[in-house]
């Protein structure tokens, strides 16, 4: 037990310490009492302007202090050898955990992507060169260190496969409009034998190359942490899955949700849409017939704290969004599945955030990596994760899983990412 004085408890000091301690075994007591504190035998922490004569101290900045969201001098600074954040001229620790996981800098004006999302450019983690470790627990390993205990010899860590089905086919199912408009636009394009490969499927010859759902039955088998996230919004131009009513839609969902956890891909324009979130998550449940708990944004779009909300007042458990498109690395900080802290109420939510380290495009089409960099890309971040501790989760997709086209020759990376 680890006692830890603070004149000031908060909502955002316990969430910090949480993830310091608990999050790796660790029991904690957090106190305003001084007398208690000086006379207990436990291992103790001071966090407060205060000074206890021997007694590990951090200086507060303030930041876990607020109740809203302000605007921060932002610097890098040393602790113990360790660069950490500066907050108004002032270093802290615990702050700069608090600051990451929390995503407090997407709360801030800063500049979007063409799909509304925010740039791991605008990160500090990047403008620092952190984003490609788990720094919030390098971070508080170093703080344990500091106090004087032994982090845990042993560390949690987990492998989950995750796919997301934007389309379940490539061909199958479409019907004579959209198969007439796709030949059309392959042919103006001289794309001759996409041309062939369509007819061959559609005659029954060959099967559809997006209908990779054994590989991904057989992945399941063995990474029981294995979720699916199934795209069930109304057609447009960024949700091009079929219908939820199609027959080949209905009995492949209703097939797979026997074997694998199925959440839901919410539609392009459903981050920020209770209304359409609603429907399309009713429409899996229907399927299913299981309460669907899981949820991945199509696109990665993420508005702060509006889909974060919807998705608690719709009974959501555990949000998988938290990565990037365009690069790889450790949005919060972490592998760990942590609490959304919502900053707009100040306080700990019921929501969990598994983060994930990268997605299938983002090597090859973002960062135009070959198979064999995108391997060892692979192998660096899941070696992060087994020795920081947490669940290397990394996002696939049923279309990428044929290997075909500008994918051939990646089985290699999807292999890598699953060896132990």
């Amino acid at each position: 037990m680890i006692l830890v004085f603070s004149d000031q408890s908060s909502s955002r000091l316990i969430y910090t310490l949480n993830f310091i301690f608990n999050a790796r075994g660790l029991h904690y007591e957090l106190t305003d009492h001084k007398d208690t504190f000086i006379a207990s035998q436990q291992q103790k922490f001071n966090y407060s302007y205060q000074t206890f004569d021997g007694i590990p101290q951090i200086i507060p900045c303030g930041l876990l202090n607020e109740q809203g969201i302000v605007s921060l001098a932002l610097q890098k600074t040393a602790f113990r050898n360790l660069e950490i954040l500066s907050f108004n001229q002032t270093p802290d620790i615990l702050a700069s955990i608090f600051f990451v996981l929390s995503r407090y800098e997407e709360y801030w004006e800063t500049e979007r992507d063409a799909h509304n999302r925010y740039l791991a450019a605008c990160s500090i983690q990047h403008k620092f060169g952190w984003l490609n470790e788990p720094i919030c627990d390098r971070w508080a390993l170093s703080l344990l260190d500091f106090i004087g205990i032994n982090p845990p010899t042993s560390v949690e860590f987990k492998v989950q496969p995750t796919f997301d089905i934007d389309a379940a086919f490539a061909f199958e199912g479409k019907g004579l409009f959209r198969n007439g408009a796709g030949i059309l636009k392959n042919l103006l394009k001289g794309q001759f034998s996409r041309e062939r490969e369509r007819l061959k499927v559609i005659i029954g010859k060959d099967k559809d190359p997006f209908d990779t759902f054994e590989r991904i039955i057989d992945v399941a088998r063995n990474y029981p942490e294995t979720r699916i996230f199934w795209l069930l919004a109304d057609y447009s131009a960024f949700n091009k899955n079929l219908p939820s009513s199609h027959p080949k839609q209905t009995s492949l969902i209703q097939s797979l949700s026997k074997q694998i956890t199925i959440g839901i891909h919410p539609g392009y324009n459903s981050y920020r849409n209770k209304t359409a979130f609603e429907s399309e998550k009713n429409r899996l449940e229907n399927l299913i017939e299981k309460t669907v708990i899981y949820s991945r944004q199509h696109y990665l779009r993420l508005s702060l704290p509006d889909t974060y909300n919807i998705l608690l007042e719709h009974k959501i458990d555990m949000d998988f969004t938290m990565g990037y498109a365009e690069t790889t690395g450790f949005r919060m900080g972490t592998a760990r599945s942590v609490p959304w802290y919502n900053l707009h109420e100040n306080q700990i939510s019921t929501l969990q955030l598994q983060p994930f380290c990268y997605m299938d495009g983002t090597l090859n089409e973002y960062l135009k990596m070959p198979p064999q960099q995108a391997i060892e890309e692979v192998k660096r971040l899941k070696e992060l994760v087994r020795s920081y501790g947490g669940t290397f989760s990394f996002i696939w997709h049923n279309e990428t899983l044929g290997f075909q086209n500008h994918w051939r020759g990646w089985e290699g990376v999807f292999e890598a990412s699953l060896d132990h």
